[in-house]
């Protein structure tokens, strides 16, 4: 494994203000003008009525309601993966959706009843949740349950899965990597330099986790390995994004760093002249990121070239035909033009509606915490525009077979100039099991089906 060191002092310099004052001003009076950034123009009730939705050149394509008990429970996490929307509450039902047109699919307790669970994570055959310091396994399609794993410590964050694993990352710094058609095997697992507290990111070929101490570590994600990490001058809080062959990496510094997956190279960086802590997305030929002035900066992903900026913008949406959809700090939906990124119009929505970043589809997605999910696209676009797809499992040829050697893991890439060697860390003295002992789940009946009558949200 290679260390990759990122050091640049004048990082904190005010470049932003070295734009022309003229474009500044023509931008905010746009904004002015169409009403971005204000709190003056609420909808009336959660649901984005068909008529408002048009008027902005948009359909409501469908809505749902999952199950939760909006007296004690609400949604911790919706997660978006391709053709499936999952809703996890803070009782630790996870919910399956149909993301093309909101049909519930099925539900599942996971866990003791009035435990979280933390995650999910997906690939094409799995979703995985934890929940009480053990690592769940379903099936992605029937929310079965396959196998239940008691974690080495006491974990951080939900799970990353690749196509043939399972990643945790624990408190103590530790990543651990089950096998999720063999999970009695011993998992692989690396100590980092520091804890950690986000998730872990599975990004085409590769997984990475950033720490506590500044690093963000990147380790083939199906043959696992360590392949190098990348320190920058500020910490690394979000997840990185990828377009094979590279990841975009955001950091406090200020910069959106594109390198090589498997080598770490840097191709290029660009500077918001703010922290930046939200995660990056990439969409066709353009990246995305939204840093704490706030403003919006799209990019050419292949050269690190400067599109365009827009301030007011707090995280990016989805990416149609010709428009970017982005969100504001009060979480209206802002249209923005592709090209330039010019100011079109914004569509209000009701107070705790937020939107979810979607660099799979065009497909415009609201939800809540009390369960309530929206699904909008352009005006005629009926099927998706997709972006990108799903990583395909390993074939069974592929496979090696009965008394055949299976293939070694591949050579260390050579080193980039700036890189040292590293190895594993010391751990940091264990945490313990933060959260008990507990049981399995006694039984794998799902949580029962929301009835029709009590969805509040009905048809305006």
């Amino acid at each position: 494994m290679e260390e990759i060191v990122r050091m640049n002092p004048t990082l904190w310099t005010c470049s932003l203000f070295s734009r022309t004052v003229a474009f500044r001003t023509a931008v905010f009076a746009l904004l002015a003008l169409t009403g971005l950034g204000s709190r003056s123009s609420q909808a009336e009730g959660p649901l984005v009525t068909r008529e408002m939705a048009a008027s902005k050149g948009l359909e409501r394509a469908w809505f749902a309601q999952i199950p939760v008990d909006a007296g004690r429970n609400r949604v911790t996490t919706w997660y978006l993966y391709f053709d499936r929307l999952y809703g996890v509450t803070d009782s630790g039902v996870i919910t399956a959706l149909n993301a093309e047109t909101g049909e519930q699919l099925w539900a599942k307790q996971v866990g003791r009843p009035g435990h979280p669970a933390f995650g999910p994570g997906a690939n094409a055959d799995y979703i995985s949740v934890v929940s009480g310091g053990k690592l769940y396994v379903l099936d992605r399609h029937s929310g079965r349950m396959k196998w239940i794993r008691e974690l080495g410590s006491a974990p951080s964050s939900g799970p990353a899965l690749s196509s043939n694993y399972a990643y945790v990352a624990l408190l103590t710094g530790r990543i651990e990597g089950y096998k999720l058609d063999d999970p009695k095997t011993q998992p692989w697992y690396y100590q980092s330099k520091g804890r950690t507290y986000l998730r872990p990111t599975v990004t085409g070929k590769v997984v990475s986790w950033p720490t506590a101490s500044g690093y963000l570590y990147v380790a083939d994600a199906e043959q696992p390995h360590v392949l190098f990490r990348l320190k920058t001058s500020g910490d690394i809080v979000t997840s990185p994004a990828q377009q094979s062959p590279n990841l975009f990496v955001a950091s406090l510094d200020g910069y959106l760093y594109s390198i090589n997956e498997l080598t770490g190279h840097e191709d290029w960086r660009y500077s918001t002249g703010y922290a930046i802590t939200s995660s990056p997305a990439v969409v066709g030929d353009m990246a995305f990121v939204a840093s704490f002035e706030p403003a919006i900066h799209a990019i050419d992903s292949k050269t690190g070239a400067e599109k365009w900026i827009t301030p007011g913008v707090s995280h990016f949406a989805a990416r149609g035909k010709d428009r970017v959809y982005a969100a504001d700090e009060y979480g209206h939906v802002l249209i923005l033009d592709s090209a330039t990124g010019r100011p079109l119009g914004q569509l209000p929505v009701a107070e705790g509606l937020t939107t979810l970043v979607n660099d799979q589809t065009d497909r415009i997605f609201l939800v809540n915490d009390r369960g309530l999910v929206q699904c909008l696209h352009e005006v005629g676009v009926n099927e998706p525009i997709l972006y990108r797809q799903p990583v395909a499992p390993p074939k069974a040829a592929d496979a090696p077979s009965a008394g055949e050697t299976p293939p070694a893991a591949p050579p260390e890439p050579p080193a980039d100039e700036a890189a040292e060697p590293a190895g594993d860390e010391p751990a940091p003295a264990d945490d313990g099991d933060a959260f008990g002992d507990e049981q399995p789940p006694a039984a794998d009946a799902p949580a029962a089906d929301a009835p029709a009558d009590d969805n509040p949200f009905g048809e305006p």
